[in-house]
């Protein structure tokens, strides 16, 4: 037995059916295209901040002069003598027997001074010592003399920096503000 079609199509009589395509409509796709506008301008900004070098700061020198000088004399068993050149702006370290590096300093001014202060100075309104240190010694068992640094960034701030003379860190002091 065949079934047949109640209305088979005839050749005169096709009708054609019009299909509605799927399709995104002009809202839908602004708000798409902004949301990744929106998307790529927070990529790109915090992307370029990962590919941009960071600029060393004054402090961070320092300090990273200081761990360099400790570490060499610990590892060389003998004294390392940290120095400032202020003609080329750089912090210089070496020991008796071997040799140091050499490290930029980014900031204007840096003075190693004692820890306890002898003579003052009053310059441009801002107080100064007057017997800055040349120097100082890292030793091979970890310590260093006693100082201080008086540091003096490309923006002209000017900050003390304490070191502990037995480990060669910073000492954190309370501020008042």
């Amino acid at each position: 037995m065949i079934f047949s079609s109640v209305n088979p199509p005839r050749p005169g009589n096709i009708s054609f059916r019009v299909r509605r395509r799927a399709a995104f409509t002009l809202v839908e796709v602004l708000v798409v295209v902004a949301i990744i506008g929106v998307i790529a301008t927070v990529f790109i900004s915090s992307a370029s901040d990962l590919f941009r070098a960071k600029e060393i700061r004054a402090d961070d020198a320092f300090w990273r002069g200081v761990t360099a000088a400790r570490q060499l004399a610990l590892d060389s068993n003998q004294i390392v003598v940290l120095r400032y050149d202020e003609e080329k702006h750089q912090l210089k370290w070496a020991g008796e027997t071997v040799a140091g590096s050499t490290l930029a300093y980014p900031g204007k001014q840096l003075q190693f001074l004692a820890t306890s202060a002898q003579g003052f100075v009053l310059l441009g309104g801002q107080l100064s010592e007057t017997d800055p240190l040349k120097v100082v010694r890292f030793y091979p068992d970890g310590a260093c003399d006693g100082f201080r640094a008086q540091l003096v960034d490309g923006a002209d701030r000017r900050m003390v920096l304490a070191v502990d003379p037995w480990t060669c860190a910073p000492i954190v002091t309370a501020t008042n503000k």
